[in-house]
This record gives C-alpha cells, structure tokens and sequence, in this order.
C-alpha cells in the first residue's frame, strides 16, 4: 500500500509554517530557496524542490511526508545530482524529527529497506558487467552509508 500523509499539497509553506522562511536572513540558500518555491503550493514543487527544502531543514513536519511519498514510489529517486540524493537527505534529518514521529520513520524505514534490496540488484549487475568491484559512492553519492546509520541508529526495531 502506498505512502499516505495528511499534509495539504495545495497550499504555500509559509500558509502552513508562517515562520518556515524565517532564516532566510541568514542565510543564502534559504533565501534563494524562499524566492524560488515560497509562494507556490506543495503540489507543484519538483523533487528538486523537495530535496532543497529538506536538505535545509525548512519545515520538515510539512516537507517530509511528501518526500517520503516519492521515495516510496521511487527509493532511488534522483532530485538533482545522482541516485538516492533524496533519499540521503532524508535520511539525515536531525534524530529529533524521527523520534517524534515514530509512524513516519517506520514508513521510511520501509523505503530505506526496498532501496538496500534495489541498491543490491544494481551492484551485482554492475559487477557482472564490469567482473570487477562496485563501488558504492559510485552509486549514490559519498554520504549515503553515513545517512544510512544515522537514520537506523534511532529506534532498535
């Protein structure tokens, strides 16, 4: 059954997080993220878009969920630069964001588990093509292992 969440797609981030943009003064990026995707609703944000508001850590109670929804259509999803980006950055999110929304980790925990399985497949094929080594890095980017343990180190299921 597919990811479901209870945020409204069709509403702006600052309608639903009136201070979501308030360290826009402080820092450039989420300026420049502000300027970009404040005034549209969720629905029309790109995974890019995604991945840039929760990479900054703008409103994740109303980024999250629809982050979560992609990657469970799609675990190796790529928002901007290479496989799993999303995924990653997800992943990272500070352990006080997963531990109080035990349902919504549990359902990304689901997503990380068909991404290892997906992740798997494309390196035995890479080595049968190849006959020599996979190397991970290759395949999502240098931070995916240490997102990976951040995120599983959080509940002992």
């Amino acid at each position: 059954m597919p990811f479901e969440h209870d945020v409204d797609l069709r509403r702006t981030l600052p309608e639903l997080d009136p201070a979501c943009f308030d360290g826009a003064d402080a820092s450039d990026d989420v300026a420049a993220v502000a300027r970009r995707v404040g005034h549209r609703p969720l629905r029309k944000y790109s995974p890019a878009d995604l991945l840039a508001v929760v990479r900054l850590g703008v409103a994740p109670a109303h980024t999250v969920p629809p982050a979560v929804a992609l990657l469970d259509a799609d675990p190796l999803l790529e928002a901007a630069e290479h496989p799993g980006d999303l995924l990653t950055a997800v992943l990272e999110l500070d352990s006080r964001f997963w531990l109080e929304r035990h349902e919504l980790w549990t359902a990304m925990a689901g997503v990380l588990e068909r991404a290892l399985g997906e992740i798997t497949a494309r390196a035995e094929k890479m080595q049968e093509e190849d006959a020599g080594e996979c190397w991970l890095p290759a395949l999502l980017g240098d931070d995916f292992m240490g997102a990976v343990l951040h995120f599983r180190g959080m509940f002992r299921e």
